[in-house]
C-alpha cells in the first residue's frame, strides 16, 4: 500500500512538473512575438540611424528628422546667415514639402516655397514669398525635361538637356535653357571631365550648383552619375559677351565620398583671372546625425 501511494504521489509530481514545464512554453510564446516586434523596431532604427548623412557642407550644417514616418528627412539647413527649416504634410493623400527660410539676425521669414510630390519627385511648386508657381515635366526615364513658371502674368520656362553616355549607360545633365516671352535669355552648361581629369563617381547625390534648385531638398530626380567639374554660365543670344564659369575640384575619402570642395568662381570667363574668386570647404558625412 505505502509502495502504491508512492508512486501514485511520483506520478503527480512528474504531471506537476510537465505542466509547469508547458505552462512556461506557452508563456514564453506569448511574450516571444512581443519581444521580436520589439527587436525588429530597434534593427529598423538601428539602420536609420546608420544611414550615412550629409552634416556639415563647408559652414552649412544640415539636420534631418529623427523619428516618426517621415524619420531620415531634412529637417533643418542652417548657413552663416540664414537658416531653413522643411516640414512634410500628406494628411491630403499627396506629399506636400514646405521650406522657410529666415534670417538669423532677426528670425524675419525670407522665403517660402511649397513643394507637391509625386512618385517621389516634384511636379509643383509654389514659391509664396515671389508668387511664382512652377510645373515641372520629367521624361520618360525620370529625367526632369523642362519647368513652366509663371509669376504674375510673366512666364518662363527652363529647358534641361542631357547627353547619354553609353560607356556608363548613363545620362547627364548637359544644360539647361532659360527662357521668356522674348526668347531664351540664358544658358547654364555642365562638364565633367574637365583639364584631362577624369569623371568623379557622385555617391551621394544633391542638386549641382548653378541649377536653380535648393541643393538639398533632392525631389527632382537624379541629374548626372558624376560630379559637375565645371558650370558655364552664357547669356543668349549670344553675341561675344563673357561666359562667367564656376570651377570644382574634390576630394574625395577612402569610400569615394566628398571629403573638401575647392570652388573657383571666374566672372570674366576662360583666360581672365580677374575678380576671380576661390573658397575651400570641408564636407562631413556621418551616420550619427543630429535632427528633431
Amino acid at each position: 500500500m505505502i509502495m502504491k501511494k508512492l508512486n501514485i504521489a511520483g506520478q503527480v509530481l512528474k504531471a506537476m512538473v510537465f505542466a509547469g514545464l508547458l505552462a512556461g512554453c506557452q508563456n514564453q510564446d506569448l511574450v516571444s512575438p512581443t519581444d521580436s516586434a520589439t527587436a525588429t523596431i530597434s534593427d529598423q532604427n538601428a539602420k536609420t540611424n546608420a544611414e550615412l548623412k550629409l552634416v556639415k557642407d563647408g559652414a552649412t550644417t544640415l539636420q534631418y528628422i529623427k523619428s516618426g514616418r517621415f524619420t531620415g528627412y531634412l529637417s533643418k539647413v542652417s548657413e552663416t546667415a540664414y537658416y531653413t527649416v522643411y516640414s512634410y504634410d500628406d494628411s491630403t493623400g499627396e506629399l506636400w514639402i514646405t521650406s522657410k527660410k529666415y534670417g538669423k539676425a532677426s528670425d524675419a521669414l525670407v522665403k517660402e516655397v511649397k513643394y507637391q510630390i509625386s512618385n517621389k519627385r516634384c511636379i509643383k511648386s509654389i514659391d509664396v514669398t515671389n508668387n511664382r508657381t512652377s510645373e515641372y515635366k520629367y521624361n520618360e526615364t525620370g529625367r526632369l525635361d523642362e519647368i513652366n513658371e509663371l509669376c504674375g502674368g510673366l512666364a518662363q520656362k527652363k529647358v534641361f538637356k542631357y547627353d547619354y553616355i553609353s560607356d556608363a549607360d548613363a545620362e547627364r545633365l548637359s544644360d539647361i535653357t532659360i527662357s521668356n516671352s522674348a526668347g531664351a535669355f540664358q544658358r547654364v552648361n555642365f562638364f565633367y571631365t574637365v583639364g584631362g581629369q577624369p569623371p568623379k563617381e557622385d555617391k551621394y547625390f544633391l542638386n549641382p550648383e548653378n541649377s536653380g534648385f535648393d541643393k538639398y531638398l533632392t525631389i527632382f530626380g537624379k541629374f548626372s552619375d558624376v560630379l559637375v567639374q565645371r558650370a558655364q554660365i552664357t547669356p543668349l543670344p549670344y553675341t561675344n559677351q563673357s561666359k562667367p564659369f564656376f570651377q570644382y575640384y574634390y576630394g574625395l575619402d577612402y569610400n569615394g565620398y566628398i571629403n573638401s570642395v575647392t570652388r573657383e568662381y571666374y566672372p570674366l570667363g576662360y583666360g581672365y583671372n580677374a575678380g576671380k574668386q576661390s573658397s575651400y570647404n570641408l564636407v562631413k558625412f556621418s551616420t550619427q546625425w543630429s535632427g528633431i
